[in-house]
Order: structure tokens, then sequence, then C-alpha cells
């Protein structure tokens, strides 16, 4: 009986991580709302698609947490899949709802270049050869497996006079890889590729400026191939983040079939509390949306002027840092969760990448499970 030898792509497979890539069931749906942040997306798609060599092959966006460099990667590699410029996308999480590799960084370029084989039949085949030689390859570390799976065989393809046309590879969160050596190595080997020409790919990476990160990025080599961007905590921000809360109540009442509210609900008073509390922030309208919509009741109204409630209390405070109307927010959302909820999600959160196990150690149902999240949605995506 003849058996199916394995191939190098299913070693491959296995060896990446799928969730990572920005379609990717698993991974939370971050882009920008219709008619937010066109600037940064259109300079970053420009950048990618109107030169075939640009200047700079790194692309560095940091910010602080919330500000909305998620939601900037997820929609331009999007929209460049769309036009045939995306080759890989890969985003660090160390949300443990998801997979607990996602922020592993040895599953990064293994994931890259499992995308990359999807978009590049020819590539595919060179890349299947190689691992089916040396099914170790997939294991090795870093700057082995960049170059044993990127640089040589892209090299193999262009003695054949096979072209691997320029694509965007995106690496968002960086700062959330596990290890501040391993993401100031991928910095890197990315650097060291560009400067010697070896692939010819445009890297964006998207991270917030962590102390070891922007050290890596200021070095001379590496400065030199990055072109960055700062991507700040901006009131002048405020009026897209008024056409995302706008567009988000929108939708609820939609979803909530009551329509009728549409020209009242909200008030113009309460859009523009929350776009002060918001301070700039994404991640806070978010989170408010997010808590509003569930659970999906009739309570949406409620619950929306608890939180308008909560911010007028916290109003106080807000001068401090842009970031404490979003704790009094996170810690009002989480007093409204009920307390079985919570004390299951205490005895999960060190479990919540693997299922299976905790719903059968604790006896928890599955629907109870996904109710559990749904709850904590709010503040922990």
């Amino acid at each position: 009986m003849l058996v199916n030898p394995i191939l190098g792509i299913d070693i491959l497979y296995e060896a990446s991580d799928p969730g990572a890539a920005f379609d990717s069931q698993d991974h939370y749906d971050r882009r920008c709302f219709p008619g937010t942040r066109g600037q940064y997306i259109s300079d970053i798609t420009n950048w990618v698609t109107e030169s075939v060599d640009p200047p700079s092959s790194m692309y560095w966006m940091r910010g602080p947490a919330g500000v909305g460099k998620s939601a900037i990667a997820q929609t331009c590699a999007e929209k460049l899949k769309e036009t045939g410029h995306l080759g890989a996308a890969f985003f660090f999480t160390v949300n443990k709802r998801s997979n607990p590799l996602r922020s592993n960084p040895l599953h990064l370029f293994t994931s890259i270049v499992y995308q990359l084989t999807t978009a590049l039949p020819d590539y595919r085949a060179t890349v299947n050869e190689r691992i089916s030689k040396d099914k170790s390859v997939v294991e090795k570390k870093m700057p082995s497996q960049f170059r044993s799976l990127i640089v040589e065989p892209i090299r193999d393809l262009e003695k054949q006079g096979k072209k691997v046309q320029p694509k965007a590879i995106f690496i968002d969160g960086l700062d959330e890889c596990a290890g501040k050596d391993a993401q100031a190595e991928i910095n890197k080997i990315i650097a060291s590729s560009v400067r010697e020409r070896s692939t010819p790919f445009h890297w964006a990476i998207f991270s917030r400026a962590e102390p070891r990160i922007v050290s890596t990025f200021n070095q001379d080599n590496i400065a030199s191939v990055t072109h960055c961007i700062e991507l700040p905590i901006s009131r002048t921000a405020d009026g897209e983040i008024e056409m995302y809360l706008r567009g988000g109540f929108k939708n609820i009442l939609e979803q909530q079939d009551f329509p009728q509210l549409l020209s009242s609900w909200p008030s113009d008073n309460d859009i523009r509390t929350l776009v002060d509390a918001a301070d700039g922030l994404f991640t806070h309208p978010a989170a408010v949306l997010r808590h509003v919509a569930y659970p999906p009741d009739s309570q949406f109204r409620e619950r929306l002027q608890s939180v308008l409630d909560t911010l007028s209390d916290a109003g106080e405070q807000a001068a401090t840092s842009p970031f404490s109307q979003l704790d009094a927010l996170y810690v009002h959302i989480m007093e409204q969760i009920p307390e079985h909820i919570l004390l299951c999600a205490q005895l999960l959160s060190q479990y919540l990448g693997i299922v299976i196990m905790p719903c059968c150690m604790y006896r928890i149902s599955e629907y109870t499970f996904k109710d559990i999240c749904h709850h904590l949605h709010a503040v922990i995506s």
C-alpha cells in the first residue's frame, strides 16, 4: 500500500501560525472605520505601490497603546491584498484567548514564508523542495530560517530567471513578541536583508516605542534603511473618533432593530462627552462600543448611560493622564460583569488559549465559556 509522502509545505504549515494572519478567523477585526486614518493609510500603501525600489524598504510606525496602530496595519494589509501587493502579514499578540504561540518569535518567519508560498507559485515549489530535503529547517534559529526559507529560495529563482516581484510584509505588535532580545534580532535580520538587497520585500513594522526597540531602530545601519513615522496621542483625531462612534452606534441600532432611534440616540452631547473622554485614544471608543453592544439585548441604552455617568465622575482626574478615563472605563466595565463570570474567568485565565482542558476541568460548557469571553471582550480585545 502506497503512503503519500509528507510534503515540505505541510511541515511548514504545522510550524507556522495561520491564526496570526490579518484575515484569519482567529484574528480580531481591528480595521479602521471608513473615512478615518486616511492619510496614514494612503502614505503606507503608496510607499509600497508607487516605487519598485523605495529609498527605505523598512517602514516603522511607532506609538503608544490605543492610538490605532493595529487598525492601520490591518486596513493597509487588506487594501494591498486586493491590489496584489501584499506578501504576508503577521500580528503578534499576547491575548491568551487565542493561540499562545502568537507571541513566539520562532513562528514569525515560518508563518511569513507560508503566506508567501500561497502568493508566489514558483517560490512555493522551491520552499517545498527545500523543507522536504531538510525538515529541521523550520525548527532552527531565526537567522537560519530567514536565510534558508526566504533569501536562498529567492536567489535560486533569480538564477533560473524567475524574478520575485516586490511585495509588502507587515509585522504588527513587535513589542508583544516574547523576549526583548528576539524583538531586536528580528529588526536586525530584516535590516540586514534590506541593506544587502537579498529580498525584494518592503517590510512594515508596527509597535510601541519600547526602549529596546527604539535603541535598535536608532542604530545607524538600521536607521539608514528605515522610514519612521510617529502615531501620537492627539486631539486632532477627535473628528475621526466622532465619526467612528456615530458609525458604531448606528450599527448597534440596526442590529437591535431600533432604526427609529437613529436621529435621537445617542445625543450630540453624549457623543461630545465620549470624544472628550477618549482624549485622542481610539481604544477608548472601541471599548465603549463593545460594552454597549453586548449582550445583544434592549438594555444597550442603559449601558451607555452608565458609561457616561462613570466618565462624568472620573472627569476631574482626566487631566493627569490620557489613560485615566480609559482606566475608569475598564474598571466600570469589569464591575458590570456578573460575579460568577468573573470567577470562571479567573479560574480559566491561565488556560484561555486551551479551551477544551479548562472546560472539562471546571465542567464549563462551551456555551458558558463563549459567554465568559464575550463579557470580557470589551476590555481584553
